[in-house]
């Protein structure tokens, strides 16, 4: 049988050759070559990823709240806006809370506790308790007293309202809690612990106001510098006065930093940043733009002069009197000042009356949110916090001073011209111990930079508090008028009148002297500088509580406006006692 024949290898080459893979166009090679002759030609463009706008320039292209409208994507105003020069008002943030109850409508007062395992009373015989079920502020949140009202349908049924005592008092939310007060009148204060400081519920922002504080206890009055022998086994008791603003801390003295000036006891010194510094006159203050100097070969006289009745050893006392008056500029000028737009020259001249100074008032933004607590209801907002450039003008190190000016790079740091804090003894005039204060309008003040936080808005309530501090189981009362103890002659709504006027009154028939008639043209000066000089008097304190009451009661009013034509400016037909006219 024959062998199979095996299979012999074929030398000619295959009819075809085998295809590769074709290549896919993603991955298809940029150059042409034989095996690809065409591969430019099936080459496509990438497509370009879409790149994700960030948060922030999301957030810039939003539409504004106050107008509705976005920003041109150009980042320059377009020619509508151009034309359009008036500036938006933002308005108040309206929150959506839980519906209203009953108790909310009632205005209740406040518990009070007594001193435990003994109480403790005024030298007057007043009993000292501490307010209970207060809202603690302890995230930098402030609180203020509101209640329901039907009538603010569109402001959800809420408006501010103020806790008895009624009438100018110390804030009892804006006090220290180791605070005991007198439950009657709210103006009797002691404390046990170190210093602590508490502030009025009234605030000056403008014009001249005045307040006196009565030592009750403190230093003895016969000069002995021991113990007090209910203070046996502790220091003696203080107590310091003056102006404070609201970010200026409770648990220390007033003065304590740059958001306070305070007087000590002790010597009277003026006390700021924690500096004590001697009064700057004891008279009348000078002319603007000139300051006495010292003859040659005389030495310069000290700050104490023999009018003031005040020694530079002097202290304040068991039973002493001791008066403050702040005096600051009118609003338009503190406008300008932070506006970066004052001039001296002009706003404060002499022939400057109030019409040519006239703005637009405020504009008050309150964005608050009605909490319960304990019974009560109180608006929460955010407080106003330190700035960095306080922080730092605040400082007693050697290094990085701060010198405030009307014209600072910084708003916080800027002054105030012609403001003053002055200061008597007993209804004696012991001199200015501070000038130039400073500004304290919005941007100056700023809350904290948190999210959802809206900058440079004005609540109505920033300025300058009157403030008292107590240290080891001092006891002081505040007086904020109209009846004063030591009214000086410069106060005009309590009985103060001047002297020359007092004098005309008692002698009604001496003979007047007789003047020339004025010259021509000075007539309308005349009446210019009257007009300048109108509510630039010297007034008790007190007076802004009935103002800041009208105030609270405007805004309010305001802000449910604002909300009625927000939500369309529709009157509901069912409302009983509206008639809709067509």
């Amino acid at each position: 049988m024959a062998d199979a024949q095996s299979p012999q290898p074929q030398d000619s080459p295959p009819s075809t050759i085998p295809l590769k893979r074709p290549h896919e166009d993603e991955h298809a090679p940029s150059i042409s070559s034989p095996l690809n002759p065409n591969a430019a030609a099936r080459v496509s463009q990438r497509e370009q990823r879409t790149k994700k706008e960030s948060l922030k320039k999301r957030e810039s292209a939003a539409p504004s709240p106050t107008t509705g409208k976005a920003p041109s994507k150009s980042g320059k105003k377009t020619k509508a806006e151009a034309e359009d020069t008036e500036v938006p008002t933002p308005s108040p943030i309206r929150y959506n809370h839980a519906p209203t109850q009953s108790w909310q409508y009632v205005n209740k007062p406040l518990p009070w506790l007594s001193r435990e395992p003994e109480p403790v009373y005024a030298p007057n015989g007043a009993e000292m308790k501490k307010p209970l079920d207060l809202p603690e502020n302890k995230k930098n949140f402030r609180y203020n007293h509101c209640v329901a009202d039907p009538m603010f349908k569109y402001s959800r049924f809420y408006r501010q309202s103020e806790e008895a005592p009624y009438g100018p008092r110390l804030n009892f939310q804006d006090s220290d809690r180791n605070f005991h007060f007198d439950p009657i009148g709210g103006r009797i204060i002691t404390n046990e612990k170190g210093w602590r400081m508490g502030r009025a519920n009234i605030v000056a922002r403008e014009g001249t106001f005045y307040y006196e504080v009565k030592i009750l206890k403190g230093v003895p009055p016969d000069g002995s510098t021991g113990t007090l022998p209910s203070q046996a086994n502790g220091p003696l008791p203080h107590v310091r006065m003056g102006f404070s603003r609201r970010e200026a801390p409770l648990d220390a003295p007033v003065g304590f930093d740059g958001y306070s000036y305070g007087l000590t006891d002790i010597r009277m010194e003026p006390m700021h940043k924690s500096r004590a510094s001697k009064f700057l006159d004891a008279g009348d203050d000078p002319k603007p733009g000139k300051k006495p100097r010292p003859k040659k070969g005389q030495q310069s006289k000290s700050a104490y002069g023999k009018d003031a009745g005040f020694a530079a050893d002097d202290t304040a006392r068991t039973g002493d009197v001791i008066g403050l008056s702040i005096t600051l500029p009118s609003i338009a000028v503190q406008r300008k000042v932070l506006d970066g737009t004052f001039n001296p020259a002009v706003d404060l001249a002499p022939t400057a009356s109030i019409a040519e100074q006239a703005e637009p008032a405020p504009n008050i933004v309150r964005d608050r949110y009605p909490v319960p607590y304990r019974n009560a209801m109180y608006f929460e907002s955010l407080e106003y916090r330190a700035t960095k450039g306080m922080e730092g003008y605040g400082d007693r190190g050697p290094f990085g001073k701060e010198e405030p000016s009307t014209a600072h790079t910084d708003p916080s740091l800027r002054t105030l011209p012609e403001s003053s804090i002055k200061v008597w003894k007993n209804g004696k005039r012991i001199g200015t111990a501070f000038r130039n204060l400073m500004a304290f309008l919005p941007p100056a003040s700023q809350p904290a930079n948190e999210r959802g936080v809206r900058q440079g808005m004005d609540d109505g309530m920033v300025g300058y508090l009157p403030a008292v501090s107590a240290f080891s189981g001092a006891v002081a009362e505040v007086n904020f008028g109209p009846d004063f103890w030591c009214s000086p002659e410069e106060l005009e709504d309590t009985g103060g009148k001047q002297k020359g006027k007092e004098e005309s009154q008692e002698n009604p028939q001496e003979d007047t002297e007789m003047t020339d008639a004025p010259a021509a043209g000075t007539e309308q000066k005349d009446e210019k500088e009257e007009e300048r000089l109108v509510g630039v008097g010297m007034r008790g304190i007190g007076v802004r509580f009935a103002e800041q009451i009208a105030e609270d009661v405007v805004y309010d009013v305001i802000d449910e406006v604002d909300f009625f034509v927000q939500d369309g400016a529709k009157l509901d037909d069912e409302e009983p006692g509206v008639k809709v006219e067509e």
